[in-house]
């Protein structure tokens, strides 16, 4: 289980048990803390975490209550955002943010040893799931982080939680990212293709001691073209589609999490769009009602281990379907 927040952090690792992934996590630093009251504006929220970045790090530090978000709120390097609890602190889409997330980082405004903690993201209502929306027109990231050459890094979410959003967490060309004792839920866009978590062109992420469940129209974790990312200690249940989807990537760790009741997919699936995973675990896991198998690996998978695992039961097609190369499996 993920080791809660003891009020300073320091450049240390994250492992989790039987994987070879170490995150580098943020260091908190003082030269200056804000806080920010209850009524404050989305713009006054900015204007802190400004300062504070521009100061050389510290802490923001927001009030219990609702804030109103109708522009994206850019996090910025050496920053601490820190709530008063999931349900307290709560930031609300209320406007078109315009493909943004309520919180963002891209390549004009990279997020480099930033911690966010003990706050709520609310979209109060993604996309009908029954209605096509293209890519542009998506307004409602819960958090975003994207960019080139993994100019992200060094970020930690703990004890966060994202709902009703389009795309819940969504993170791309970044590295050292730890997502932890967090709950990401109730997110969806269109069929299938938005999800609660969805990870692309990333290194070195962990996700630990999470729940993720009920993405409306997708999966709970979708993961492409990355490396090292171990996914463990978690609930992940409930989502439209898949249960934890991993597809052309490499030292893919999914280990000691309980998956079950993904409605119209498997609960842990490895498989390609063009090349598959290769280099991989997927140990320790219960998985049980979900609508395809438990666990599937397909043909481009290779050189995995599929191991001490356990069928909960009441998996549609059956527990272990393995058509990879080099595949361990022990049931």
């Amino acid at each position: 289980m993920a080791v809660g927040y003891s009020g300073t952090y320091s450049v240390v690792h994250a492992e989790a048990e039987g994987s070879n992934m170490i995150t580098e996590k943020p260091t908190l630093l003082h030269a200056k803390d804000v806080s920010v009251g209850a009524n404050a504006s989305e713009s006054e929220i900015q204007s802190a975490i400004n300062s504070v970045s521009t100061a050389g790090g510290g802490t923001v530090t927001l009030a219990n209550g609702t804030y109103k978000i109708s522009t994206p709120i850019l996090l910025k390097s050496n920053v601490a955002l820190v709530g008063a609890g999931k349900g307290k602190t709560v930031l609300q889409i209320s406007a078109n943010l315009g493909a943004n997330g309520v919180l963002t980082a891209n390549n004009a405004n990279p997020a480099v040893n930033v911690i966010v903690k003990n706050l709520t993201v609310d979209g109060l209502k993604p996309n009908d799931p029954n209605v096509e929306s293209d890519v542009s027109a998506v307004t409602n990231y819960g958090i975003l982080l994207e960019g080139e050459s993994y100019i992200n890094n060094k970020v930690l979410f703990d004890n966060i939680e994202i709902k009703n959003t389009n795309m819940g967490l969504h993170i791309k060309g970044s590295t050292n990212i730890t997502v932890q004792n967090s709950e990401i839920h109730d997110n969806g866009g269109y069929y299938n293709f938005w999800h609660n978590v969805y990870l692309r062109r990333v290194s070195k992420v962990l996700i630990t001691n999470c729940e993720i469940y009920n993405s409306h129209t997708g999966n709970g974790v979708n993961i492409s073209y990355s490396e090292y990312v171990t996914i463990n200690d978690s609930e992940i249940y409930d989502n439209y589609f898949r249960g934890v989807r991993v597809a052309d990537s490499i030292h893919m760790d999914t280990i000691n999490n309980v998956v079950y009741g993904n409605k119209t997919g498997d609960g842990i699936i490895y498989n390609s769009e063009f090349t598959g995973v290769s280099n991989f675990t997927i140990s320790g896991n219960n998985v049980s009602d979900n609508y395809g198998y438990g666990i599937f690996t397909n043909g481009f998978s290779s050189n995995g281990d599929v191991i001490s695992n356990i069928d909960g039961g009441g998996n549609a097609k059956g527990y272990i379907q393995n058509y990879g190369k080099e595949i361990n499996i022990q049931k």
